[in-house]
């Protein structure tokens, strides 16, 4: 019974109030909060040893995962399957722990601190434990990473954390199952049972009632073939005692030699127009994943070069100056700034942090969105002098008058972070009489402030071009045409963050000012690009 009470408390979820997921900087948080709840816990055992079996097994499997964070804090948080798992105990496994305690009569000085600590400590919220499950399924499905190798903390096929328990990966299926992802659901239910079937009481009544359950979700989504495998193995277990199952078999048997498509996943249909259905948004998954690449001719045409600067401003040390693509013009200009700016420009950027936001279509006023997952903040650039550093060497570089760019905005993202194709012009529709400046984005810096070990460039669909963060690069396009229009080949993205942090300042220099610096040509010239406005 107690099992069996184990494996339906881990359906249960509460729900609290903050959000972690969107960006990596605020996950410590979240370490230092089950630090002190394992310090809690650990005292409780000392005292009631009834218990300790079951809770000094649980003990000991996180803090061997904190033994193995403590090499490096942050390369822990970094990986999204630790940083799953993290949340996943927070936010479920720890009511386990409170519940197993409420028959005890000492348990009452152990709730006490619990409830006393969950007034000021740090816990995800029900946003945040979606916000990863999705992140993991956006890995999987962005980068074509096996299930299975994901779930054992292999991130193409690099070892980075612990694995996954079965009850992880059944409570990441159970929630993509909630949120109508059932494709994704299948694997990580398929996975789970696989795990639990690897475990010492995988034989005991509990365990195979629970696998019992599970095969109602395959015949809900018309998965008979693991839903009849499920079925197969309870009954070589139990084949006596689960005889009800024989009915239910022969009719998965017959439904799949009649090639039955019904259930969940062949009855929901993308919705019409859906992007994530979209070619455009194929072919950006296919440059994250290096599938495109641009053509040799294409590349045959490109230089690096040393750069001293335009506009009559000159540097000692001319930059090194990479072109990435000549038409439309992107480049990288490597080492532009040192580690010790990228790292104080993140320490004055985590104190202020919030979801980044985006401009809606035809709006003035910026909202959060599931396409961009990350946190931001922007400064005026006399804030830091490594801020004023950044205006100077994009001036320099660019010969742009910085004096119409807007604040630098920091960003950082999370777990999978990303932000799907965009572009960083407004559109016709825009309302600009919020904006100083009133004149659309000309062109866009990237400060790579952080290198990431996996995942996290930024992509260009149609050039088709992906430019991997380097600490202390600067990334620059040009948003528009001379002729003021929007170019639309310089769509672009940010991959999803397969490993480690990504840190990038953001410069938008708009386009009043720069007359004399890139001046409209006699005709529009605008045309070029106008195959990719509504390119599907």
């Amino acid at each position: 019974m107690r099992l069996l009470a184990t494996l339906l408390i881990i359906l249960h979820l509460a729900i609290s109030s903050a959000e972690f997921f969107s960006s990596t900087s605020s996950l410590e948080q979240l370490l230092r909060t089950e630090v002190i709840l394992l310090s809690e816990l650990q005292n409780y055992v000392n005292e009631i040893r009834e218990h300790a079996e079951l809770l000094q097994s649980e003990i000991d499997a996180i803090k061997a995962e904190h033994l193995s964070a403590s090499d490096s804090i942050e390369g822990y948080l970094n990986n999204p399957v630790n940083a799953f798992r993290l949340i996943k105990r927070l936010h479920s496994d720890w009511e386990t722990f409170e519940s197993s305690v409420e028959s005890e009569p000492s348990r009452i000085n152990y709730l006490e601190a619990i409830a006393g600590h969950r007034q000021n400590l740090s816990y995800p919220t029900q946003e945040d434990f979606v916000g990863t499950a999705l992140a993991l399924t956006r890995l999987q499905q962005t980068y074509q990473l096996d299930v299975s190798e994901l779930a054992s903390g292999m991130l193409n096929g690099v070892k980075y954390g612990a694995p996954m328990s079965w009850q992880d990966c059944f409570v990441l299926g159970q929630h993509l199952y909630e949120l109508r992802d059932y494709n994704s659901t299948v694997p990580w239910l398929q996975q789970s049972m696989q795990l639990l079937a690897q475990q010492h009481y995988a034989d005991e009544a509990a365990s195979l009632d629970f696998m019992e359950a599970v095969v109602s979700y395959h015949q809900a989504m018309g998965d008979y073939q693991n839903a009849l495998n499920l079925i197969n193995h309870v009954l070589s277990v139990q084949p006596e005692e689960r005889l009800h199952l024989l009915e239910t078999r022969h009719q998965l048997e017959q439904l799949i030699t009649d090639g039955v498509k019904h259930g969940l996943m062949h009855e929901v249909k993308r919705r019409p127009g859906d992007y994530h259905s979209s070619q455009e948004y194929a072919l950006y998954q296919q440059v994250c994943r290096e599938e495109l690449l641009p053509t040799p001719a294409t590349q045959r045409k490109l230089r690096c070069r040393l750069h001293s600067g335009t506009a009559g401003e000159f540097t000692y040390l001319p930059y090194k100056l990479e072109e990435l693509h000549l038409d439309p013009y992107v480049i990288q200009v490597h080492d532009v700034i040192g580690l010790q700016d990228t790292i104080e420009l993140q320490q004055i950027a985590r104190p202020t942090l919030q979801r980044s936001q985006v401009y809606s279509m035809g709006g003035s006023d910026p909202t959060s969105a599931k396409f961009r997952t990350s946190k931001g903040t922007s400064f005026p650039y006399k804030r830091h002098a490594a801020m004023q550093r950044l205006r100077r060497h994009m001036g320099i570089i660019t010969g742009l008058n910085m004096n119409y760019a807007e604040h630098l905005q920091i960003a950082n993202y999370g777990i999978g972070g990303h932000y799907e194709p965009h572009m960083d012009s407004f559109d016709g529709n825009h309302d600009y009489s919020q904006d100083v400046d009133n004149t659309n984005r000309v062109a866009t810096g990237i400060f790579y402030l952080s290198d990431v070990e996996a995942g996290g460039g930024t992509a260009f669909p149609f050039l088709p071009l992906l430019v991997t963060p380097e600490r202390g690069s600067l990334l620059f396009w040009y948003n528009l045409h001379r002729s003021g229009d929007q170019d639309y080949r310089n769509k672009h993205a940010g991959c999803p963050v397969l490993q480690g942090s990504k840190w990038i300042g953001n410069v938008w220099v708009r386009l009043k000012g720069q007359q004399d610096v890139r001046p409209c040509a006699l005709e529009r010239d605008h045309e070029i690009s106008m195959a990719f406005k509504d390119y599907n």
